[in-house]
């Protein structure tokens, strides 16, 4: 019950978040990644190999022996006899179908495990295109105050000329343009550490478009069981299935042949019929095959307290980032930079008083941005399942 009230909790947290991106620009991202991304390749070529080699393996047709013994007696030149056996081992009719069956369940693990490593690497891939949408926020910001430093530099330079201005405050205008330079080139070096990233989560293969991807808040999901803990069932399933393999095991195997004997070049034919029953290692297989399916019980309840104390942390994290973003207006900020600016080209504020108030006004920008990248995140992570 507290289980599904946290799932309720968090698809109304989801319902107040909002969608992935502009278009289809980051389908198409994830969509790239996926057919490009070398660690997905080689997965989807390692479990094609296991399931040929699975596959391999379900004919009850065994493997066909061909003896041939020839004899020499004295007095006799060259052979005095020979025998020839051909013989072909069939198990038992049922043992096939029942290893199709847990062929396909072990397929079920497969497909399970590989959607759980593209979601992996698309939430990583999701990720980096929030940081790079929050780098390129930054440096806009930054670009922004910028220009607005050029504009008073230009002005109170012209002021100090006439004496209306003095040198510290066209000072404190250069050192203020300095540092935001700083930071907006750093924010450039950041966007293109985060292209880089993204490229190699593409196989190497640049992202057209990822800089200017714009970027809104997450849609909402309904969430059901994650991943692990269907990754752990089909295991459960498969291991279910290997069970009632074992305990087949003491089922015989056929053998049927021909067998022709010759002696003083007199020929007889004859047919060979045997059967081979495993009377002593059967049992060892079957508790080993229980043994994996307890293991895999255990998965299942770990995968689902994981789950739970995933879901409960992330959800906490989410309300107060929700709480805290709600706290900041946008809108006021703005329309108060705005004054402030008109403001001191008026001359009704001095520099030191538009730093003051200005510097406030633009970290407070930058705390919201960086927020919403936060929140925006962790989001990613609580829809992580619905993917």
């Amino acid at each position: 019950m507290m289980y599904h009230n946290m799932r309720q909790l968090l698809f109304t947290i989801a319902c107040m978040a909002a969608v992935a991106a502009s278009g289809q620009g980051l389908a198409g991202i994830l969509q790239s990644i996926e057919a490009n991304n070398t660690r997905l390749a080689a997965l989807r070529s390692d479990n094609n190999a296991t399931m040929a080699q699975l596959d391999s393996e379900t004919s009850i047709i065994g493997p066909t022996s061909v003896e041939y013994s020839p004899f020499f007696g004295g007095g006799a030149s060259g052979i005095a006899s020979s025998e020839l056996i051909v013989s072909q081992e069939f198990e038992f009719p049922t043992l096939g179908t029942m290893r199709k069956q847990s062929n396909s369940a072990q397929q079920r693990v497969l497909d399970l495990q590989y959607q759980a490593e593209r979601r992996d690497i698309w939430i990583e891939a999701k990720k980096l295109c929030y940081d790079l949408s929050c780098a390129v926020q930054t440096r806009d910001l930054m670009l922004k105050r910028e220009r607005t430093s050029d504009s008073l530099l230009t002005a109170y330079e012209t002021s100090l000329k006439h004496g209306n201005a003095t040198i510290i405050d066209v000072n404190r205008i250069k050192m203020d343009r300095m540092n935001v330079h700083t930071q907006a080139v750093q924010a450039q070096g950041n966007i293109n550490t985060l292209l880089a990233q993204l490229q190699s989560l593409n196989g190497g293969k640049p992202i057209e478009g990822a800089e200017n991807l714009v970027l809104e808040r997450e849609q909402p999901a309904a969430l059901g069981s994650s991943l692990e803990e269907n990754i752990a069932q089909a295991s459960f399933n498969a291991t279910a299935h290997e069970i009632k393999i074992a305990e087949k095991g003491w089922l015989p195997s056929l053998t049927v042949g021909y067998r022709r004997n010759t002696e003083m070049k007199v020929a007889t034919n004859g047919f060979v019929v045997g059967v081979s029953m495993p009377l002593f290692s059967n049992s060892k297989k079957v508790k080993a095959a229980q043994a994996r399916q307890q293991a895999a019980q255990a998965q299942i309840d770990n995968a689902q307290n994981e789950a739970q104390n995933r879901v409960r942390a992330l959800s906490t994290e989410a309300q107060q980032l929700r709480t805290s973003i709600e706290s900041y207006d946008m809108p006021l900020m703005q329309q108060t930079l705005a004054l402030i600016n008109k403001a001191i080209g008026a001359g009704a504020l001095t520099v030191v008083e538009y730093y003051n108030q200005s510097d406030r006004i633009y970290n407070a920008m930058q705390e919201l941005i960086d927020l919403e990248n936060q929140y925006n995140k962790v989001m990613t992570d609580l829809n992580r399942d619905a993917m």
